[in-house]
């Protein structure tokens, strides 16, 4: 159980000072001024009453005074939305360092903006995050460290003598964590030691073998939850995101505006948070340049779209557009590319899918442009040979290469009406380039003849496809480029339009007429060699981002991260984000970023990994370490905190699951109603399976998951780990560890990874029939069938 905080321990006198640091700046806001000298509130006379009383009070008494004061002011707030303080009174920090310079010591405050009162008394600062260099001693160094800071005209040296984050919510204290431990508040006021959250500690590595935890006895086993008692959990008090912030994070998101820079991190790792942080720090440095609408976040699932719009505006950078990759790149292609279609096909072959995402095409595509550069050049000699005039037409063709060849060819016809030339050359050349420019911009058939060339293909990629993947290829975009049998059918008599297998012959699902999702990327890049970038034909205006982050990176194919990086302004401005470890896309060609991004155009980068797991406990990532065997990461990583044991459970069918869960789970909703569970299958017609026997079991809160519509609240999900890249729930249970659905393969590997890891606290496997090969021995061992 949870301790309650001694009276007259040393947690009880950081517990105290940092209430009554709190009063002081509820204090300080409530008697606030705006630019023009009036009082913010109308309620001054109380404000400054209950502030004077703070002086006087014990320190029993103060949270009871600071939540009233940030009521009154909650309330002026409201009533006077003319004026507004640069911080919120209910949550004005999440942060608190103490520095020791010579003989002077000082308190810093760290908020999401800045607010310092003049006059003599100035009481303690609360210092903007992104603000250096006061903020970088937080996020650089730990208590008891010795720093020393130079920026610009600013030297700060000495001792951090406090670092302690903190929450504060509707103007209450309610947790703080330092390295004397971390403290809660519970609903009644008393504070309580919460157990748990210990230092982070190495686990694993080279000649560390991960063995499992030992299975608690079978009554112990049964329970569901680790959180119950008088004291809040822990995690629904935690401070702000930025307060997590470690200094390797820091370092990457206040690295230099122009570049790219690759996030490298285990499962919870705070890849995203660094991504989103970089985001708000360039709009922060430099907001003219990189303004929300010139930014953009691409994310691979509509369920992280939504958390990461919801986060932003959080940060201080509203409007930043969120995309799901697919999403994007399907909307820019019919923007750029208009008639090619909004239809899709369901199930392409994954030898025509390994061929399409394949790096060598994207050397094949822009060896192709190069080619018809020449044709063109050759046809312009051709057409005007003999003619007076026809060689200064030719020349200056040959001499804007430079230039993409839409834009050469346009140029020339803007050269062509301003010069004095015989009329028939003039009228010759004009026709024969506005033809060469309606060719030069039908990418649609560049892409047709590309992929239906088998010897092309062959050619460009030299063996690293077997030739039955390349002529499958051919055979399937030479199918997309025939017309759909509707289109073909158009006008005729439907009752004579019957099959011999008596349905109409309308119904045909074939790819005649239809891309491919893959095709968006191919096209868009064709799009972007042959006018130079992202150019819109209506109106001549060039897309163009000055940031984009790019989120689960690994599961784009190069050609994807292409288009991506060709997008954003000359100053290459882009923050990558990814995990080879949690790979949901195995037909992509990754094998590591530094080919990722050199086959995508980008030479030199860093990878700066992110080794401290702050999601998942240790127990749940020494397991989640063991089922990537040969694929972990041979370097030893740190996890935040202990927490429950990774158990393993074996039922002999679907029903004995259903009631064993129907149990743990019903139980877990009476104890925590704010929990939020996952049963996470690897297949969904597992999902439908499990959600239709435990709706039977009447288990509160049930959602079925199939299209990411999770809805962020408490409750329990089943969905399939397809859905749950990149997102965190309470708890998590896979029912279907079984050797069936997770065999010793390198997807299994990888699947089993990412679904373990969406969990913050307690994992539960169960298998039905034989437990996957993928299992620690030592846990299999150990199972008892209940």
């Amino acid at each position: 159980m949870p301790r309650p905080v001694p009276p007259s321990s040393q947690a009880a006198a950081i517990i105290e000072e940092e209430e009554r640091l709190l009063a002081g700046v509820v204090a300080r806001l409530a008697v606030a001024h705006d630019p023009n000298g009036a009082p913010l509130f109308d309620y001054d006379r109380e404000l400054i009453e209950l502030r004077d009383s703070m002086g006087e009070a014990k320190p029993e008494d103060l949270p009871s005074l600071v939540e009233q004061m940030a009521r009154v002011q909650a309330i002026a707030a409201r009533r006077g939305r003319s004026r507004s303080l640069p911080v919120d009174p209910l949550s004005p920090y999440f942060a608190h360092i103490r520095l020791r310079e010579g003989d002077r010591e000082r308190d810093v405050l760290l908020g999401r903006r800045g607010f310092v009162v003049g006059g003599r008394d100035k009481g303690t600062p609360i210092v903007d995050w992104r603000n250096a260099p006061v903020s970088r001693i937080y996020y650089r160094y730990e208590e008891g460290d010795d720093y020393d800071e130079t920026e610009a005209e600013h030297h700060l040296e000495g001792v951090v003598t406090a670092r302690r984050n903190v929450s504060i919510f509707g103007g209450l204290l309610r947790r703080i964590g330092c390295p004397q431990g971390t403290f809660v508040k519970d609903a009644r006021g008393t504070w309580f030691e919460a157990e748990g959250e210990l230092r982070p500690t190495l686990q694993g590595g080279q000649g560390r073998a991960i063995r499992p935890p030992r299975p608690r006895p079978p009554a112990e086993r049964r329970r569901l939850g680790i959180h119950g008692g008088p004291v809040p959990r822990a995690d629904k008090h935690l401070p702000e995101i930025a307060a997590l912030i470690d200094k390797e994070q820091f370092a990457l998101i206040t690295s230099p505006e122009s570049g790219l820079v690759l996030i490298q991190g285990g499962a919870g790792s705070g890849k995203t948070t660094v991504a989103l942080h970089r985001v708000a720090y360039l709009n922060f440095t430099d907001p003219q340049r990189f303004r929300p609408k010139k930014m953009m976040v691409v994310v691979p699932s509509h369920a992280l779209a939504q958390y990461v719009a919801g986060v932003l505006p959080s940060l201080g950078v509203p409007g930043v557009p969120v995309y799901v990759y697919r999403t994007w790149v399907a909307g820019m292609r019919q923007r750029l590319l208009p008639g090619t279609g909004t239809d899709y096909n369901e199930e392409t072959p994954e030898a025509v899918l390994r061929v399409k995402k394949h790096p060598a095409l994207l050397a094949l595509l822009e060896a192709r442009a190069s080619a018809q550069v020449d044709a063109f050049e050759a046809t312009l000699k051709e057409e005007l040979c003999g003619l007076d005039g026809g060689a200064a037409v030719v020349a200056r063709f040959r001499d804007r290469a430079a230039r993409p060849i839409v834009s050469r060819l346009r140029r020339l016809l803007g050269w062509l009406d301003k010069q004095t030339l015989p009329a028939l050359t003039k009228g010759r050349a004009d026709a024969v380039v506005r033809r060469l420019v309606r060719r030069a911009r039908d990418v649609v058939r560049d892409w047709e003849e590309t992929l239906t060339d088998f010897a092309l293909l062959k050619e460009a990629f030299a063996g690293a496809l077997p030739d039955a993947d390349l002529r499958a290829a051919v055979a399937w975009v030479a199918r997309q480029k025939e017309t759909p049998v509707a289109e073909e059918l158009a006008g005729i008599d439907p009752e004579r339009l019957e099959a011999i297998d008596g349905r109409p012959m309308e119904d045909d699902h074939g790819p005649a007429g239809r891309l491919d999702p893959e095709d968006d990327a191919l096209l868009l890049r064709l799009h972007q060699v042959k006018h130079g970038g992202l150019v819109d034909p209506k109106t001549d205006d060039e897309v163009r981002y000055e940031h984009v982050a790019v989120d689960e990176a690994q599961d784009l194919a190069a050609v994807d991260l292409k288009v991506i990086l060709e997008a954003t302004s000359e100053k290459r401005c882009v923050t990558i984000a990814g995990d080879s470890a949690q790979r949901l896309v195995f037909d992509n060609a990754f094998t590591d970023w530094a080919t990722l991004l050199r086959e995508a155009g980008h030479q030199a980068v860093e990878v700066r990994p992110l080794k401290l797991s702050y999601r998942s406990t240790a127990e749940v990532m020494a397991f989640a370490r063991a089922i990537l065997g040969p694929l972990a990461d041979p370097d030893e990583a740190l996890w935040a905190r202990n927490g429950a044991p990774v158990e393993l459970y074996r039922y002999q069918e679907l029903g004995e699951v259903a009631a064993f869960l129907g149990d743990a789970l019903r139980s877990l909703a009476s104890r925590e109603p704010t929990a939020a569970t996952a049963i996470i299958c690897r297949h969904a017609e597992t999902a439908d399976q499990v959600y239709g026997a435990l709706a039977r079991a009447e288990v509160p809160g049930l959602r079925r998951v199939r299209r990411e519509d999770f809805a962020f609240a408490p409750g329990v999900d089943v969905t399939d780990v397809t859905q749950v890249k990149g997102l965190e729930f309470d708890y998590v249970l896979l029912p279907d560890v079984n050797a069936s659905a997770y065999p010793d393969a390198l997807e299994a590997r990888h699947m089993l990874h990412i679904a373990a890891t969406r969990t913050a606290h307690q994992l539960w496997l169960i298998a039905t029939g034989e437990p996957s090969p993928l299992l620690p021995a030592e846990m299999v061992g150990a199972l008892t069938s209940l």
